[in-house]
């Protein structure tokens, strides 16, 4: 074969390149594969934070900048609602795998625990409307549109009532009273903005 009959491959082919059916796309794998870095870089620094959790693990992948776009694929995939998959990638961003877990269910504590915090919640309200429920680690001011569950880490989660869902709020505290103080601070804000 003479050099002038000796074809050469179309260095820019991949272009045309589609994704078989069943494999990620190069949006989703960018992802997994800065994840992966993420994690390796945290483990070797000993810093790491395990979980078997499968759906925190794919909550924290949601909480990501680049994670976010991905919500409607997860949703298709786990049959969780998109609004309940935003609500814990917020609890994430706010508290971690620990404000995941409250999100997704409060820690029970005991009754000498649980009086003491609905005595700081008490003692914090300023506009109080109705009485407080109270359930097993749980504090609800519905008057207010706030909530507080504990979780697993001992700390209070805040949340605030918005489109008839419990929303994570920044703020969780080991006193319950500072958290009740977060939760209503962001209640307003977000009353504030509309």
């Amino acid at each position: 074969m003479s050099a002038s009959q000796h074809t050469h491959p179309d260095p820019r082919a991949w272009e045309g390149w589609e994704t078989p059916p069943g494999v990620p796309g190069k949006g989703l794998l960018d992802l997994l594969a800065a994840d992966a870095a993420g994690r390796a870089t945290a483990m070797l620094a000993g810093s790491t934070t395990r979980t078997e959790d499968p759906l925190i693990d794919a909550v924290r992948l949601l909480a990501s900048a680049s994670g976010t776009p991905h919500t409607t694929q997860a949703a298709q995939l786990t049959g969780i609602p998109e609004d309940d998959l935003r609500r814990l990638a917020l609890a994430y961003r706010h508290g971690g795998t620990a404000g995941v877990s409250a999100a997704i269910e409060a820690t029970p504590c005991g009754p000498d625990e649980m009086s003491a915090a609905v005595d700081e919640v008490h003692r914090r309200r300023t506009f109080a409307v109705g009485e407080l429920s109270i359930d097993a680690g749980t504090i609800t001011d519905a008057g207010a549109g706030v909530r507080l569950r504990l979780g697993p880490d001992g700390r209070w989660y805040p949340f605030t009532l918005a489109r008839r869902q419990w929303w994570p709020a920044n703020g969780a505290n080991a006193s319950a009273g500072a958290a009740y103080q977060a939760a209503a601070r962001a209640r307003s804000l977000r009353r504030a903005n509309g």
